[in-house]
């Protein structure tokens, strides 16, 4: 298990205190180069060393720039100039792993200057070797950072790399699955509808070329027939425009979404299929936030034709309002269901509506109602941020 940055820093400070102590106590049983004997003051300067190495992470250039403020006086006082060695190698690593990328030659000029200077300016060492051979110590460290750095970088750049693979692949999927959905409403759906656009606008056409077209039974059938064309092709116009979504992915609706201002137009699409849609809208706003109103259409719509579909009724009522923060709605007709839709399997509408109630934070049941027909309610959450004009 990986150590915690603080606790890993904390043992590498002390491991390079102990090591720097051992070095100097080493080197004093000796007698090596009769440098100067390692006393308490020794002892604290190496600890004074090892002390900035806690935060070698955060601020690796000062760091180094500790490193060197307190060697300097224990080289001046000839105490064994190895045991510096652990913490100015700590240091340099450090500042090739961590500094930013303009920092680290002088960072390296800095590690190489905790070594040489301090050597050099010590008149009784003479020992230039020992600097070049503290440069060469220092660089190896410093350049050790920078190949773990380096490695660091590129298994982030590989992980991202893959990551991206993924998300490519995973989006490549998703639009070969849009485009075969496409292609099967398109040849069933699309091109059922077109065909009976087609032989809904020839029938209407032939009827009213009858020489008994004013006969009232005639003159409902045409009606009929034409108000089945003027829907089919309003439905395959919204097909087209999925389509187009499902084929790109990101095509512009050619109209903009209906919302319940365009309530009217789905009064007339009922009343044109025979049943009459009384509509109650006491103490509703003009306006509704549009995400709002536009699910709230799309539930009314799908219950309207739900009745048609369904139901034997030719009475529906529509009732909105507004209770605290919440749009109420109801859609409720009063007659039984058609005896071939209890042997209907139940297909995706219900879903759907619950889908998009849900999607804005709201809530719809549907089911059988007091008065023997069925019942649409849903409940959508108004947004703070709107206000209700008063």
């Amino acid at each position: 298990m990986a150590l915690r940055p603080s606790v890993a820093d904390r043992l590498l400070a002390a491991a390079a205190f102990v090591l720097g102590v051992v070095v100097a106590i080493t080197l004093q049983a000796v007698d090596f180069d009769g440098e100067r004997s390692v006393d308490l003051w020794a002892i604290a300067l190496l600890g004074a060393m090892s002390a900035p190495l806690l935060a070698r992470r955060r601020r690796p250039i000062l760091v180094v720039l500790a490193v060197l403020a307190v060697s300097t006086p224990y080289h001046i006082l000839d105490y064994p100039h190895e045991a510096t060695m652990p913490a100015s190698l700590v240091a340099a690593f450090a500042a090739a792993r961590y500094s930013a990328p303009p920092r680290r030659a002088a960072a390296v000029l800095l590690a190489v200057a905790a070594v040489t200077v301090p050597v050099l300016a010590d008149e009784a060492s003479g020992a230039p070797g020992d600097a070049l051979l503290g440069v060469g110590w220092l660089l190896m460290a410093f350049f050790a950072g920078l190949a773990v750095r380096f490695h660091e970088n590129w298994k982030a750049a590989v992980t991202a790399r893959v990551e991206q693979e993924r998300a490519d692949e995973v989006e490549r999927r998703v639009a070969e699955e849009r485009v075969l959905i496409a292609a099967e409403l398109h040849d069933v759906l699309a091109h059922g509808l077109a065909v009976a656009n087609v032989q809904a606008s020839v029938a209407a056409h032939l009827i009213d070329q009858l020489p008994t077209r004013g006969d009232a039974s005639l003159q409902e059938l045409s009606s009929t027939l034409h108000n089945l064309s003027d829907t089919s092709r309003a439905t395959l116009h919204e097909l087209r425009a999925v389509l187009d979504v499902l084929h790109g992915g990101e095509a512009e609706p050619t109209e903009p979404a209906p919302h319940l201002g365009e309530l009217q137009r789905l009064v007339e699409m009922a009343e044109a299929a025979d049943v009459r849609v009384d509509v109650e809208a006491d103490g509703l706003p003009d306006e509704l936030p549009s995400t709002v109103s536009v699910v709230a259409y799309r539930i009314i719509q799908e219950s309207l034709t739900n009745v048609i579909r369904h139901s034997t009724a030719k009475h529906a009522t529509v009732r909105l309002g507004q209770h605290g923060r919440r749009l109420q709605i109801a859609v409720i007709d009063h007659g039984p269901a058609r005896p071939s839709s209890t042997v209907t399997p139940a297909g995706f509408g219900i879903a759907g509506m619950r889908g998009r109630a849900q999607a804005v934070g709201g809530e719809l049941s549907a089911g059988p109602g007091e008065s023997g027909g069925f019942e649409v309610r849903a409940s959508l959450p108004l947004p703070e941020i709107w206000r209700v004009p008063s």
